[in-house]
């Protein structure tokens, strides 16, 4: 009967997984967003209003030696309740403010920063409080100009640099710790209580409050909705613990922007979803979910929460980091141009907010990265391009995949396997019919120095024969339902399913020790693999095609007792996290892991990367899916991307050969489409369009430098490696709100992916009153002190590309098949000139693939060009040790004290030379070309432009040929003008 009911389901999953809203939940139909909305809707209506939440001044207590207090928290509403706050000023200048319920029926989660943070952050221990009758407050900075205070009555918590307010929390009284209480202790207090009219902020009307209705309808509502029990669609939310909703205010006055919170499909600068002229009735929703083909412009949930926004003015940036594992909403309004206000509204949690002071974009992100961990830095074959669809079906399909991909010249450094590798779907168990020999598959593939990816979800297939759902149970770390002893069944790719409990401490080494090829261990272990084989983790939000909202129920119990509303936006990380472990474990020195996951959190960039999912290939979804990339770095989950020609449909050549283009500018480069769809690997295109696509993948190799470097300094500094114009130059108003190009790190590179059909031209916006060229044409195009839209060419073949002048890329141009083919060809040096004649750039590098760079096996190099003398027509072009200089920035995670120029690696690569450079807006022909102190070079000259020219038009050109220099050492380059 099993069987055959198994069978019934698996059938009807098309159908049952296509996109239908009414499997997904709005806010009117959670019963604690609609508290909470409810309640922010009395506070609008009401002037008098006022918080019900307040410090009781008698209980505060200092440290003695850091800038840390306690205090008793009372509501007026509910004064035999008691709450604790804990706020703390940490070094770094971040404030974090905690409250929770104190001696309540239960305790409530209070774990979810332990999950994302790197490690406990530390206090100050220099910053001092000063008590006052009203409140307390404290000042501190480099320049003594931020200060928060933190008011008693009521309890509001506002930071403010010089003077002016940057960040309010409970500044409009929407601050509400639901506590815990009974049916039978509400039922009670109503006996023989009249309802009164709705509260005043005056001092006879709070009086009368309380003394005739404890529940305060002016608060908390009339009625008790959705406290006990909730149905959506077919299912039934038991809530067993009842109400518990927690909801704050966090507004920033000066703050005319507010960006981050992915994920969702929507523009970058966050559209308002409350407020005159809402551009969204719905409020943003964090809920990690399945939504198959989701809307291209929405703010329902997506696969993916990341709790932290960014507010942005001309004068600062400022952050907030809420640390909530629950199911979360947010309301966006914009009172004014210049002001905006959120509300966060969550199931379940204490409040723990960190509020991050800034004042720069740069700062902004080295204090969130501090908290949660910057992005890993990846191995740099993971930078390529990877080849993946649902499903390559056998080990001769791999083979012949690869063949055709070398016989086309198109360059690939991954082949991925999507669920039909696994027999029945058990993961790790590969389908002999098809894979008959899958490590001498995945050694074919690897013969090129080329990696295969497998995907490994977190459903187990409920079966004896499958030894890793038989070990999980031995080992009893599986979910269980509400009763906190049976193991919850669902239903998803494998049929009957379990799902392994990643909070329970037992399930990580036990679940590391699957990813091991060689173990001494007789328990079953994944022996068909190897260690080029990497990890693509999918359906962890989780996804269970018969649960509500195709997820978890709410009511199941994880480890420690917490049930899974408590945890749901965390789980997907722990499956990530601890998979990622697996990977870099598997061997002794350890790799750094490759790890792909649908689910995040924040501090999910430390593990590896993610994609937007089930896109389709549509022209919307290519738009958005750019701004959604963008909003993960914004997020801190630098390594991202989506999947080129769409998850659904069959694109036409057109929008495929744009997407590559899409592709080729972010930080994950794969293609990937639904088992339905036709094959659209790039060499099955016609012509011309194939050798586009050819074209477009070579281009991102040859950069494959420019990323590897960008994802360096996002591993150390928390900088995304995308840069929407608000981080690059955060002055500039007009750019607050562009989210269709985009800087790559700090080198210079400005690009505009095309994602519009039938495009000659495009407007790209130029912020500044610098010279920009065009990265193919050498074009020379000027911007303007208070910003300027040009017009650049954009035929299919063509890529709105432009380099800042000021600027040095360094490329390898020799086309190879794979990234790790390419470790000993040489570079070129692009340099841009900007309009005083200077440029400079960064070159990192390292083996690409193990840890040793933490012990300073790595190159960092610093080039700069700069006149010889102030009215100097010539240039001098320099090599210098940038690691010899900043040892203890080279690194992430690691503070080198001193480095060693003639590292191991160092010494691998002495041989890779610099072969070509070309030098872009020399205002006149060189009359020499040498290497200082040495021999004439090579060189050719094109007159034009001049960066220092006011007019547009092709840029003059000096090309030096192969000047023999070593890419790893120190050099000077003589241009005589």
């Amino acid at each position: 009967m099993r069987a055959l009911s198994t069978l019934l389901v698996l059938a009807a999953l098309p159908a049952a997984l296509a996109v239908k809203t009414h499997d997904f939940k709005t806010c009117s139909q959670a019963g604690f967003c609609r508290r909470g909305r409810a309640l922010s809707a009395r506070a609008a209506e009401n002037a008098a209003w006022r918080s019900p939440y307040s410090i009781d001044a008698s209980s505060l207590a200092l440290s003695p030696d850091q800038a840390a207090f306690t205090a008793a928290v009372k509501s007026s509403i509910y004064p035999e309740v008691n709450f604790g706050l804990d706020v703390r000023i940490h070094d770094d200048g971040v404030v974090r403010v905690r409250m929770d319920e104190v001696g309540g029926l239960r305790k409530r989660y209070d774990e979810a920063a332990s999950w994302a943070l790197l490690e406990e952050p530390k206090v100050s221990n220099t910053v001092q409080w000063t008590v006052a009758k009203d409140g307390v407050r404290a000042k501190y900075g480099a320049k003594n100009d931020v200060e928060v205070v933190v008011a008693f009555e009521p309890l509001k918590i506002t930071l403010l640099r010089n003077g002016k307010e940057q960040v309010v929390l409970n500044g409009r009284g929407l601050l509400h710790m639901e506590h815990y209480r009974t049916k039978e202790s509400v039922a009670q207090s109503k006996q023989g209580v009249e309802a009164p009219e709705e509260g005043l902020d005056t001092d006879d009307s709070q009086v009368v409050i309380e003394q005739v209705h404890p529940r305060a309808a002016w608060f908390e509502g009339e009625t008790e909705d959705g406290w006990w029990e909730e149905t959506f669609n077919s299912f039934t939310d038991p809530k067993p613990r009842g109400p518990e909703s927690l909801s704050v205010d966090i507004d920033f006055p000066n703050h005319g922007h507010v960006y981050g919170i992915p994920q969702h499909a929507t523009r970058l600068s966050l559209p308002t979803t409350t407020g005159e002229d809402a551009y969204y009735s719905e409020p943003y929703r964090l809920y990690n979910a399945d939504v198959f083909e989701y809307l291209a412009d929405s703010t329902m949930s997506l696969y993916g929460s990341i709790p932290f926004m960014q507010a942005h003015s001309a004068e600062s940036t400022v952050g907030i980091f809420n640390a909530i594992g629950s199911e979360t909403w947010i309301d966006v309004g914009r009172p004014t141009p210049k002001s905006t206000t959120t509300h966060w509204i969550s199931e379940t949690g204490i409040l723990d907010i960190f509020i991050i002071p800034g004042p720069t974009p740069a700062d902004v992100f080295a204090q969130y990265t501090r908290l949660t961990g910057t992005p890993a830095l990846p191995a740099q074959w993971a930078l390529g391009y990877h080849q993946c669809r649902w499903n390559y079906i056998s080990s001769d399909d791999v083979r012949s995949v690869q063949k055709r991909f070398d016989e086309e010249d198109m360059p690939v450094d991954v082949f991925w396997l999507d669920i039909e590798y696994a027999e029945d779907h058990k993961y790790f168990m590969w389908d002999h019919k098809l894979f008959p020999d899958p490590v001498e598959m995945i050694k074919d593939v690897e013969a090129i120095e080329r990696k295969m990816v497998v995907i490994v979800d977190p459903h187990l297939k409920r079966t004896d024969d499958y030894p890793v759902y038989k070990q999980a149970t031995e080992l009893d770390v599986l979910v269980k339902l509400k009763d906190g002893t049976t193991d919850y069944e669902g239903w998803c790719w494998s049929g009957s399913s379990a799902w392994v409990d990643f909070f329970n401490p037992k399930s990580w080494d036990w679940w590391k020790s699957l990813f091991k090829i060689d173990s001494p261990s007789d328990k079953w272990h994944w022996t068909e693999s190897t260690v080029s084989t990497y990890i693509w983790n999918d359906m962890n939000e989780p996804s269970i095609f018969n649960g509500p909202e195709i997820s978890m129920p709410r009511e199941n119990i994880h480890y420690g007792g917490w049930e899974h509303r408590d945890v749901h936006n965390i789980n997907g990380m722990l499956f990530h996290n601890l998979t990622s472990q697996a990977v870099k474990e598997r061997t002794n020195p350890p790799k750094r892991p490759f790890v792909l996951t649908r689910s995040f959190y924040a501090g999910s960039q430390r593990f590896g990367a993610m994609w937007t999912g089930d896109n389709l290939g549509t022209w919307e979804h290519m738009r958005v899916g750019v701004k959604m990339v963008l909003a993960n770095n914004i997020g801190g989950f630098s390594f991202a991307g989506s999947d080129v020609g769409g998850f659904f449909g069959n694109p036409e050549p057109e929008m495929l050969v744009r997407w590559y283009a899409v592709g080729a500018f972010s930080p994950f480069f794969r293609a990937h489409a639904h088992i339905d769809t036709k094959r659209r690997e790039p060499y099955l295109l016609d012509e011309p369009y194939k050798n586009i696509v050819r074209d477009i993948l070579r281009l991102r190799y040859s950069m494959l430098p420019v990323w590897y470097t960008a994802f360096r300094e996002a591993s150390v500094t928390g900088l995304p490696v995308l840069r929407p114009h608000y981080i690059a130059m955060p002055h500039d108003e007009a750019g607050f709100a562009i989210d269709d190009q985009y800087f790559i790190g700090s080198s210079g590179l400005l690009v505009k992916p095309v994602t519009h059909k039938s495009i000659k031209e495009e407007t790209v916006y130029l912020p500044e009153d610098q010279i920009y060229y065009d990265y193919f044409n050498h074009h020379a195009y000027r911007g303007a002190a208070k910003g300027k839209n040009i017009t650049v060419p954009a035929e299919l073949h063509q890529i709105p590309l432009l380099i800042r002048g000021g600027s040095i890329v360094p490329t390898r141009e020799r086309p190879r098949r794979s990234a790790p083919l390419m470790k000993h060809d040489p570079f070129t040096l692009r340099v841009a000139l900007d309009k005083d004649g200077n440029a400079r750039g960064e070159l990192y590098l390292d083996d690409g693939e193990t840890y040793s760079h933490e012990q300073g096996d790595f190159i960092w190099r610093d080039f700069v060009a700069a006149k010889p003398a102030k009215k100097s027509k010539g240039v001098l072009i320099s090599s210098k040790n940038l690691a010899a200089q900043k040892p203890a920035e080279a690194v992430d995670h690691v503070a080198l004290t001193t480095y060693n120029s003639g590292n191991d690696f160092a010494k691998n690569i002495a041989g890779v030379r610099v072969e070509k450079i070309v030098l872009l807006g020399l205002p006149a022909k060189p009359s020499s070309v040498s290497v200082e102190g040495g021999k004439e070079l090579q060189w050719s000259f094109t007159p034009g432009v001049a960066a220092s020219d006011k007019k547009e038009g092709t840029a003059s050109v000096l090309v030096i040929k192969d000047p023999k220099l070593s890419i790893a050492g120190d050099w000077d380059i003589v241009v005589q003008a």
